[in-house]
């Protein structure tokens, strides 16, 4: 039994157990009322058998006292009359002094009986004339309180049984407000266990079930922050590693690459030094040759910086500090170009762990990029912005500018070694800042927003071990 009721779920289980008090507390309220109806009856019956003797006894008297013997008998024609009565035995004494010789009695006449019942005595002038032995029907009277009783039991539980179901009707609508909340959280712990992070449940309840559906949100906020957060160092663990492949990788073809270039940039300036050549189109090929070892140099030398990335040397860095001295570096660009500076730097950034010198790099790279893409504008502006964000523990710098800039489907490339949309880049600039970045423990982005190519850079205040 209990087995079965343990497979039930928890409104069944409540609805039985509903079931269960309201039964056997109707069951015993009415067996109360019952037994009390009962003896109330007998008890009433008993008097009422009382009451008829003590009538019977007091009219016999006064027709004794007046030795009217035609009223004796017409009371005894009464008490035949009476249901209630089975018998009366009327025992004169022989010196009754009212010249009465034989006896009277009503019904079937059993000495035994008389032996079990107590008389009722009359007197006349103190004087004992006889004794009245009144049988009373009591299995009649008993039967017909039952009977009664019965009755009584029968409409008490049929009502009873109406309450009990609209009891239990009113009680399954509450269980079923109350066991709403639960099964909602069964539902979404059962996603939560398929990896459903994103679930939550709305709850305006007070009690302890809003208590729950409260932590249980609060745990799956806290889930979700915890896996994002391993998600996040799990991605820039492998983006480092990729980065130190292919660091290392670049190192090595940078340094063959770097021979070559040496070679052949020597044997172009022997050629074009040496050699008195007059034809104007081999001396633009020899200056061709010039121009793209060059560029071959300067691309080298960035896969060398890429490849010997140096872990940083963290100090107390103030990042205001680190903006204005990027842009004082990058001035006559900035002039040369006529750009329009905004700056809207916050002064309670105050100071972060860091490496002084790779920032510097981020920040001129990010500028360098900016100062490009708007080098044929009409008006160009370049935006500099910092500001504390997440409850004060993370620092936001974001540099835009009114460029054509990247594309939208060019974001999420940008950051990758090798990529460029300029003509003369190597694509090597925003991979050593983002690498940078991510050996600070930050975050850094591309965007498109509202004509604006914004780069946004987020470095915690306390560096992450």
């Amino acid at each position: 039994m209990f087995k079965f009721i343990n497979e039930r779920s928890l409104r069944t289980k409540l609805l039985f157990s509903a079931f269960v008090v309201l039964f056997f507390t109707i069951i015993t309220v009415n067996s109360v009322a019952l037994y009390t109806i009962y003896a109330t009856l007998v008890y009433r019956n008993s008097l009422r058998n009382k009451s008829h003797k003590n009538i019977l006894v007091s009219q016999l008297r006064f027709s004794l006292l007046h030795k009217n013997i035609e009223s004796v008998k017409s009371i005894f024609y009464v008490a035949n009359k009476n249901r209630y009565i089975k018998y009366v035995y009327f025992h004169i004494l022989k010196n009754n002094n009212i010249n009465i010789k034989r006896q009277l009695n009503f019904g079937l006449y059993n000495k035994k009986l008389i032996k079990n019942i107590n008389p009722s005595i009359i007197k006349l002038n103190n004087k004992i004339i006889g004794k009245v032995y009144i049988n009373f029907n009591l299995k009649k009277e008993l039967r017909q309180i039952r009977l009664r009783v019965f009755w009584v039991a029968a409409r008490f539980y049929l009502i009873s049984l109406i309450f009990i179901c609209i009891g239990l009707i009113i009680f399954y609508f509450i269980i079923s407000k109350v066991t709403k909340p639960l099964l909602e959280l069964e539902s979404k712990m059962v996603k939560v266990s398929n990896g459903d992070y994103s679930v939550h449940i709305q709850s305006s309840s007070k009690d302890e079930i809003g208590s729950l559906v409260n932590i249980f949100n609060f745990m799956i906020k806290n889930i979700k922050g915890y896996i994002d957060k391993i998600d996040l160092i799990s991605k820039e663990r492998e983006e480092l590693n990729c980065m130190a492949q292919m660091g290392e990788m670049s190192g090595m073809v940078a340094h063959e690459v770097k021979n070559a270039v040496y070679v052949i940039n020597s044997s172009n300036k022997y050629i074009k030094n040496n050699l008195h050549i007059k034809d104007k189109n081999l001396l633009e090929f020899i200056n061709i040759i010039e121009e793209e070892l060059k560029r071959l140099n300067n691309m080298t030398v960035g896969f060398m910086h890429f490849a010997k990335q140096r872990e940083p040397k963290l100090t107390d860095v103030n990042l205001n500090d680190i903006i204005i001295e990027s842009i004082r570096i990058l001035n006559y660009e900035i002039k040369n170009v006529n750009i329009k500076i905004i700056k809207k730097l916050d002064n309670s950034i105050g100071l972060i762990k860091g490496d002084k010198e790779l920032l510097k790099q981020v920040i001129i790279n990010l500028l360098i990029n900016a100062i490009d893409a708007v080098s044929n504008m009409n008006s160009p502006i370049i935006r500099i912005t910092s500001s504390v964000i997440n409850e004060k523990d993370k620092i936001l710098i974001n540099i835009s500018d009114n460029g054509e800039g990247i594309k939208d489907f060019n974001t999420n490339n940008v950051f990758k070694p090798f990529f460029t949309t300029k003509k003369n880049g190597t694509g090597l600039g925003l991979a050593i800042s983002s690498r940078i970045v991510l050996l600070h423990k930050g975050l850094i982005n591309a965007e498109r927003i509202n004509g604006f190519t914004v780069f946004s850079v987020v470095l915690p205040k306390r560096r992450i071990i």
